[in-house]
């Protein structure tokens, strides 16, 4: 990893960015590698055990050029997870104030006094709150991929006991307040959707927002018919909240409906950790199908005929529908799984907010073999017309180089 002639970034993330099984360090490590060696010089920031530096030494060497460990602020599960009940008196939300780390503002602090980058980005709104002050003579980037107050309005409203609504709606007023307090105080904020934009234009009143596209791994990807089979394929880390809400959702409420039209149907989630209460009841069920954790997602998606999406929860967007869509998997999704896509419902995927339309909507691809092949072809040439990680490395090194007030 060494320096070169171009553009000198700092980009700092949350989270270590390896192995990439969520859509954030997906988007964040696919944009960096696209960029790496030709577009920008990147020093990258991020939490690294020792362990996770050797594993993924390769990994480190295609999306930057040169890497900065820190600290987290609680480091060992119990002592984080004490933290975060703690956290819950603060004015701060959970997910931002468990981010606060020392170790990382110290290095912040010690990068910004070489003076050699032209530019920071901060990856990610929860590791904002570290940056205090915000430097105003170079451009100082926030990439946020969610609307993150959107997410816990959602959770709220899906709360089944008055608790639960207390806690979400509790949590959803301080992020709502927080974005709209810390999003101003950087100069320029990317968002990965344009609806994402026009929320922040309006919500936050931020003067520069903008869009910075979802890209797809095509030669990574490659096409092939949806499989002739009847079996559906859900991924998603499954400790994640609102994919373990739409798999409940889907198995509680959708999965007995489609068995009456398709009786010999079966569903493959694919995910890192399910949850015990969840796998528990479909232990011998050989029509429902966990797999954990999987290092060939291709391979292991190759039987499926059609790709779910029945989450009622999220914000930004998910990169899992476009790699679906790369893959030859047609996709039956709810409003807010394809949000902030350019996709026609009908078109290039299935719509379903209701359990009976999403069954219906599954029955009629694994029963249909010309309208899933038909509805695969459209969506992959969508995703081939409007998806490519080196257009979104291209907006980020513009974002990064152009001066601010332009």
């Amino acid at each position: 990893m060494t320096d070169t002639a171009l553009p000198k970034i700092l980009f700092a993330t949350p989270r270590f960015l390896f192995p990439l099984d969520t859509g954030g360090q997906i988007r964040s490590a696919k944009i960096l590698r696209a960029a790496h060696g030709t577009l920008l010089d990147v020093t990258l920031m991020s939490p690294a055990t020792p362990e996770e530096l050797h594993t993924y030494a390769d990994e480190l060497q295609g999306v930057c050029n040169r890497f900065i460990p820190y600290e987290p602020r609680w480091q060992h599960p119990f002592i984080r997870w004490i933290g975060r009940c703690i956290s819950l008196l603060g004015p701060l939300p959970v997910s931002v104030a468990t981010d606060i780390s020392p170790s990382f503002q110290k290095l912040l602090r010690q990068q910004r006094a070489l003076g050699v980058h032209c530019a920071e980005v901060c990856d990610f709104l929860h590791l904002a709150i570290n940056y205090d002050p915000v430097p105003t003579h170079i451009p100082v980037v926030l990439f946020t991929h969610n609307v993150e107050q959107e997410i816990f309005h959602r959770r709220m409203e899906l709360a089944t006991h008055w608790w639960q609504r207390l806690l979400w709606n509790n949590q959803y007023q301080k992020m709502r307040r927080l974005e709209q307090t810390l999003l101003p105080r950087f100069p320029r904020v990317l968002t990965v959707s344009d609806r994402d934009s026009q929320f922040f234009l309006k919500d936050a009143h931020h003067p520069d927002v903008r869009t910075i596209p979802t890209g797809v791994d095509f030669e990574r990807l490659p096409w092939h018919p949806p499989a002739e089979s009847q079996e559906i394929i859900f991924m998603g880390s499954m400790d994640a909240h609102q994919n373990i809400e739409g798999v409940q959702w889907f198995l509680r409420d959708i999965w007995p409906l489609l068995l009456q039209r398709i009786p010999k149907a079966q569903v493959r989630i694919i995910g890192r950790h399910p949850p015990r209460s969840l796998t528990s009841a479909y232990e011998y069920d050989t029509q429902v199908m966990f797999t954990g954790w999987v290092d060939d997602v291709v391979r292991v998606s190759r039987n499926g005929c059609v790709f779910a999406v029945p989450l009622r929860v999220g914000s930004g967007t998910r990169i899992k529908i476009y790699e679906a869509m790369a893959l030859g998997l047609p996709v039956v999704s709810t409003t807010i799984g394809a949000e902030g896509l350019d996709l026609e419902p009908g078109t290039h995927y299935l719509r379903a907010d209701t359990p009976e339309d999403f069954a219906q909507s599954l029955a009629s691809l694994l029963s249909n073999r010309e309208e899933c092949l038909n509805l695969s072809v459209r969506a992959r040439k969508q995703v081939e017309n409007c998806c490519g990680w080196r257009h979104a490395a291209e907006v980020l090194r513009d974002a990064c180089i152009k001066p601010l007030g332009t």
